[in-house]
């Protein structure tokens, strides 16, 4: 075995630049600034770029019981319909709003959020414009985007390869703790909150629609190869529901369920109490466009177990603040309500026209 001295290797020869990822990094610092001034309940500490991210807990902070929140998610496979169509500017609201929303749920309010951003190879056309709308969407959520990580693996990843995740974290006020299963009876009404589309849920079965569309010559051939469409009615960026955090303050809602993967059916049996069901009645949902073509190709009990068809968060509550959540949510549409368990039937969710309770 010949050792030559004289060749020397760097990182970049292995395909990882750094000097491109800080420089990208400096960039964007004036935007990621921005955030810092997002959060209602605290600041942020230390000095951009540090090694981790400090908050610092608005001053009644222990005194008031407050408890912390986290949770983490991802974008999924919408990233490859991202990159196919070259729109990249919504992946950073869609990654914000995955954890933001399951934070509300719980009755959280968000603090700070961190991403991590892994591809084969950086490349500016694509990481500027989702790390702008990770900011952008943090400052949406009213919180601070307090720290990251981006990392390039050269011979694991295809040089177009990149995934995204993200991690919040919130502050919960004891008394504001949802779900409150014990209020959840016979007779509590379901509202539905409208989603901007997708979201980020049931993106490989929609990319498996696409091809059988294109290698079938499909009529709706021309719709999945028609950018603006795709953009406009698939890729449109998850919505984040920060008008709602207000809201929970005036409406005595006693759950909120994020209807993300497993739709209908896995995610409501969440905050069910063992002897309830709920029926649901989607006629008062305005159709999308998206749900218009899915429908064509997907079952309808398929649909409502993968989709969110229209609703991206659901909320319980009693008879007594039908009122109250018209005027602090005009919005919202009435799809259901809470109904006692039959005996010797275990089903906890009947959708009308494709369940029979």
């Amino acid at each position: 075995m010949i050792n030559n001295p004289d060749i020397k290797f760097s990182y970049k020869d292995a395909g990882v630049d750094t000097h491109k990822a800080a420089s990208s990094i400096s960039t964007l610092k004036n935007i990621i600034r921005k955030t810092y001034s997002a959060p209602a309940n605290g600041t942020v500490g230390g000095e951009f770029g540090s090694f981790a991210g400090v908050f610092i807990p608005e001053d009644n902070f222990y005194q008031s019981r407050h408890r912390l929140v986290a949770a983490t998610d991802g974008v999924g496979t919408k990233i490859e319909l991202a990159k196919e169509y070259g729109y990249y500017a919504g992946l950073g609201y869609d990654l914000v709003a995955m954890s933001v929303n399951d934070l509300l749920c719980n009755g959280a309010r968000p603090a700070f959020f961190l991403d991590y951003v892994s591809c084969g190879k950086l490349d500016n056309s694509w990481y500027i414009p989702v790390v702008e709308s990770i900011a952008n969407a943090c400052i949406l959520a009213r919180t601070a985007l307090i720290g990251g990580e981006t990392a390039e693996h050269p011979g694991v990843m295809k040089e177009n390869d990149l995934d995204l995740a993200g991690f919040c974290v919130g502050f919960l006020e004891d008394k504001k703790a949802l779900p409150r299963k014990e209020n959840i009876k016979e007779g509590t009404l379901i509202y539905g909150i409208p989603s901007s589309g997708l979201h980020s849920n049931g993106f490989s079965l929609v990319r498996k629609i696409f091809s059988h569309i294109r290698e079938n010559n499909s009529e709706d051939r021309a719709i999945v190869e028609n950018p603006e469409w795709v953009i406009s009615h698939v890729l449109t960026p998850t919505r984040i529901y920060t008008e709602l955090a207000d809201a929970l303050d005036k409406i005595g809602v006693d759950a909120l369920v994020h209807i993300t993967g497993g739709g209908y059916y896995e995610n409501i049996p969440r905050v069910l109490p063992d002897d309830v069901a709920v029926t649901l009645d989607f006629s008062g949902v305005p159709e999308l466009p998206i749900y218009a073509l899915l429908k064509k190709y997907v079952n309808p009990r398929e649909l409502y177990s993968t989709f969110n068809m229209g609703i991206g968060l659901v909320a319980f509550v009693c008879p007594q603040e039908k009122n109250s959540i018209h005027r602090y949510l005009p919005e919202a549409i009435s799809i259901g309500r809470v109904i006692r368990k039959e005996a010797g039937n275990p089903e906890p969710v009947f959708i009308n026209g494709i369940d029979l309770p």
